[in-house]
């Protein structure tokens, strides 16, 4: 009696969770090249995204059982690996951070330099062997990022 207890506690445990949140990850690889003196070089950059969204019910249906859900932001955050295989020197972890409205896109373009992220018309900037910059100044609340070598 005291298993199917404890069963059934973590049963609603884990349903009551998957509820309150869901999340959604994804990995993609890229390849791209930047040029330094003259020379094209080959680097590899994989975005993991993980979308975190809060349900939301409506109050009105309380004591329905079936119950309709609200569409709300998602908080998503995106571990940006560049992983140049020439010079280790090059290799970041990038982790960026933004609130997601329902019809956002994401998109990385790359540059001369490295490559841009764009959400929303609004970018960032990776230069490779510089580090991350800021586009538009209007565009720097918008995100957070961090920063980090590879080790």
């Amino acid at each position: 009696m005291k298993i199917i207890k404890i069963i059934t506690t973590l049963l609603i445990a884990f349903t009551l969770t998957g509820i309150s949140a869901q999340t959604v990850k994804t990995k993609t690889t890229k390849t791209y090249n930047f040029k330094k003196d003259g020379k094209t070089i080959p680097y590899r950059v994989t975005v993991y995204k993980t979308a975190k969204s809060k349900t939301v019910l409506n109050k009105a249906d309380k004591d329905k059982v079936n119950q309709e859900i609200k569409v709300s932001d998602k908080e998503i955050t995106k571990l940006i690996y560049v992983d140049n295989d020439i010079y280790d020197d090059y290799d970041k972890y990038i982790v960026l951070r933004y609130t997601k409205e329902a019809d956002d896109s994401f998109e990385l373009i790359p540059t001369d330099k490295g490559f841009k992220v764009v959400v929303d018309n609004k970018n960032v900037e990776y230069i490779i062997g510089e580090g991350v910059y800021f586009v538009n100044n209007i565009d720097k609340d918008y995100f957070f990022v961090d920063e980090f070598d590879s080790i």
